[in-house]
């Protein structure tokens, strides 16, 4: 960039504002759909106007507190901890920008400039995966609701409904700066999008009637946080036992066929678990209900180093057990758990085949659909899959709008009981079945939801890790492949 002293433009502040104020609601705790097809514009207006790096800086300083603002105590460890790791975030979404400043406008053809910005992008959202921020600020997850233009990811994973948003900025700014050729990549990004949406209504339209329905209790442990520092009471065994026995009667007072509780709904001894376990048999066995206990178990014995380990197992009326022990665990919270090997359970059962994994499980694409995982069955045959989930008030928006993606990629129904936080169950077309939020009902509560019991193929269960591949490479070639046709534009 050219190193010259000129003030910000009356455009460029008001560039700046916009993009600044729909980045904020885009998707964190707060969410506006049409937020996130506006920042993206803003942005990249506001970057192709700056003639050199001091005008750069306030678009990174906007990206910067726009991202700390949405996700300011997203770990829950204090606004100083979060407030520094948010920070550091942000600096990834500010390399678009820059690869579009460089290379975009020095490109030949209209069509290569315009996907410089959302290559770039959706590859820093792929890599993210990677990392503990994983798939928290997804485009994708902005647009829950738009059942239509959701249905995309059933092909292309919700990074193709990243890079269509992210498209869509760059689109507009050709038209809006009227480059030759504006209007046939506006017709082409035009057929596109109707060509998603149409495909989604479609899918929407010839979807099967439901045939067979499960009734799922949600079963939401009661409230036992007692000390400001953030410590929580372990109950008497004795309790624990009387909790399960209660609220199992009560899901099967309801109808229950299955009954699903929150992560860590109890929390005991590693002596303890085989007793726990006999009783979920006895119960299960005399309510011939499923029953997917979530607990965590404390080491006494020395087996796992002091550490506690966080389970899920699925406990049926015969009397087997599968368990799942959680694989992705919060950076810094979850330190002082063993780290589960990433075998995601499939179990066939006259209610369908049923799948379990916990809370932050859920938040990684590629470990849902099984790249990096090792399943016993094929698991894009999963009908339903638990995700027994504990959240906080900061991140529990962001949270809950996963599970309806991870439904439509995987083409299986989503259901998640969720202690602090929101929960719901999704058939495998996205369409919400209910939502419960502990905010309004308290705790020690039972939710009820009739859940369809076919799983439907999808091409992204079938071939999500290519796909995903496909979309990082793309945006990690597309800077080097842009400076040489840089290059050789300037030589020729």
């Amino acid at each position: 960039m050219k190193k010259k002293n000129k003030h910000l433009t009356k455009t460029q502040l008001i560039l700046l504002f916009i993009g600044f104020s729909a980045y904020v609601f885009s998707g964190g705790r707060w969410n506006l759909g049409v937020t996130a097809w506006i920042w993206p514009f803003a942005f990249l207006y506001y970057s192709r106007r700056t003639e050199n790096v001091r005008q750069f800086l306030p678009l990174a300083a906007a990206l910067c507190a726009g991202h700390v603002i949405k996700w300011l105590n997203v770990l829950d460890m204090g606004y100083l901890a979060d407030g520094a790791l948010c920070l550091l975030w942000s600096l990834c979404w500010i390399v678009p920008f820059l690869a579009d400043r460089l290379l975009a406008q020095k490109l030949p053809g209209v069509f290569l400039r315009s996907l410089i910005f959302p290559a770039v992008f959706t590859s820093v959202e792929v890599l993210q995966t990677f990392l503990p921020t994983n798939s928290f600020g997804m485009m994708a997850y902005t647009q829950e609701g738009f059942l239509p233009l959701m249905q995309i990811t059933s092909v292309t994973g919700s990074f193709g409904l990243s890079f269509l948003i992210f498209w869509f900025g760059a689109v507009l700014l050709t038209a809006v700066e009227k480059r030759p050729g504006w209007k046939r990549i506006a017709a082409v990004y035009l057929a596109v999008t109707v060509a998603a949406l149409g495909f989604g209504c479609i899918r929407l339209a010839t979807a099967p009637a439901v045939e067979n329905t499960v009734r799922v209790a949600g079963v939401i442990c009661p409230y036992f946080e007692k000390y400001g520092d953030g410590s929580y009471e372990v109950f008497p065994y004795e309790e624990t036992e009387r909790y399960l026995t209660d609220e199992a009667r009560r899901a099967a007072e309801g109808g229950a066929e299955i009954a699903c509780w929150n992560e860590e709904a109890f929390a005991i001894d590693d002596a303890d678990e085989a007793a726990l376990l006999e009783k979920a048999k006895e119960l299960a066995g005399d309510y011939g209900m499923i029953m997917i206990l979530g607990y965590e178990t404390a080491d006494t014995d020395g087996s796992e180093d002091g550490l506690s380990v966080n389970k899920s197992v699925i406990v049926l009326p015969d009397g087997s057990v599968t368990e799942y022990v959680k694989t992705k665990l919060v950076p810094l919270a979850e330190d002082g758990y063993v780290k589960g090997p990433g075998l995601i359970p499939t179990v066939a059962t006259d209610k369908g085949i049923l799948s379990n994994v916990i809370c932050f499980d859920e938040t990684y694409p590629g470990f849902i659909h099984g790249m990096g995982a090792h399943t016993q069955e094929r698991f894009r045959d999963t009908d339903i899959l638990f995700v027994p989930s504990w959240d906080w008030n900061s991140v529990k928006n962001a949270h809950s709008r996963m599970a309806a993606f991870r439904a439509i990629e995987n083409g299986e129904a989503v259901v998640k009981p969720t202690y602090d936080g929101i929960s719901v169950a999704v058939d495998p077309y996205g369409r919400e079945l209910t939502r419960s939020d502990t905010d309004d009902t308290g705790f020690d509560t039972v939710w009820f939801a009739d859940v369809p019991v076919a799983g439907v193929r999808t091409v992204y269960a079938a071939l999500g890790t290519w796909i995903d591949t496909a979309f990082c490479v793309f945006g990690v070639l597309a800077v080097p492949g842009g400076i040489i046709m840089r290059r050789k534009n300037r030589t020729d």
